[in-house]
């Protein structure tokens, strides 16, 4: 399972006391590991840790934007990656495809790393509707980029916290198809699944060729969880 990536999406799951138990526990953490802390707490896990994602930017370097953090100001203080387009902040920010390719033209501007999130709905599974909806996306998220500094998760909406995971064959297939629209367009891109991801079954998940590696929600915040599924990974 060598060189699978793991991205760790805390979310807004850990508090102050959290954060200081996950750091004494979480040791010698290998270089695929990226972790998504919230923002607030970035500053104590760059101070540990490689490898830091922000769990999403705003689209404008500098200015009157309050509440707003910028890649320009992530990148000075040793962030290595964004998180763009992940399927909350679509839903509950309202992002359009125009809003994600700004950032993720932003983030890649300012020298970090794009984790750009792509998934369809249950409907629109269920409505054969997978391939057409992950084509739009990839389209006009990544209109104008020229970049392989770029990690694709796909994340079928209906999975995340659900326990609802696409079959391996399933997972595979969708991959498969979002690599050659990759390919179409001059990109080599790694693509990784994301969505219900534990230690149950991110072992069996990782047999699946073409995944590159995970994206973990709610267990990226507890560290028995994260010690096991590297350590899985490493098997």
């Amino acid at each position: 399972m060598e060189n699978k990536l793991l991205v760790l999406n805390m979310k807004m799951y850990m508090d102050i006391d959290d954060v200081n138990n996950y750091i004494k526990k979480v040791n010698n953490l290998s270089s695929n590991v990226i972790l998504c802390p919230e923002l607030i707490y970035i500053p104590y896990f760059i101070n540990k840790y490689d490898n830091i994602a922000i769990q999403s930017i705003y689209p404008i370097d500098n200015g009157a934007y309050t509440g707003c953090v910028s890649a320009y100001h992530a990148k000075k203080i040793g962030v290595s990656y964004a998180v763009v387009g992940h399927s909350e902040c679509r839903k509950y920010f309202n992002l359009t495809e125009e809003d994600v390719n700004k950032k993720v033209l932003s983030t890649l501007n300012n020298n970090l790393k794009v984790i750009l999130c792509i998934g369809e709905t249950l409907e629109e599974k269920n409505a054969l509707k997978t391939k057409e909806k992950l084509k739009y996306q990839l389209d006009n998220d990544l209109k104008g980029v020229n970049s392989n500094d770029i990690i694709i998760a796909y994340e079928p909406i209906f999975s995340i916290g659900t326990g609802n995971v696409p079959t391996n064959s399933e997972i595979y297939d969708t991959i498969e198809y979002v690599k050659k629209v990759l390919r179409e367009k001059g990109l080599n891109l790694k693509v990784i699944y994301g969505g219900s991801v534990s230690s149950k079954n991110i072992k069996e998940l990782s047999t699946i060729s073409n995944v590159d590696g995970f994206m973990v929600g709610k267990s990226s915040s507890i560290p028995e969880e994260v010690l096991e599924m590297e350590k899985l990974l490493r098997s």
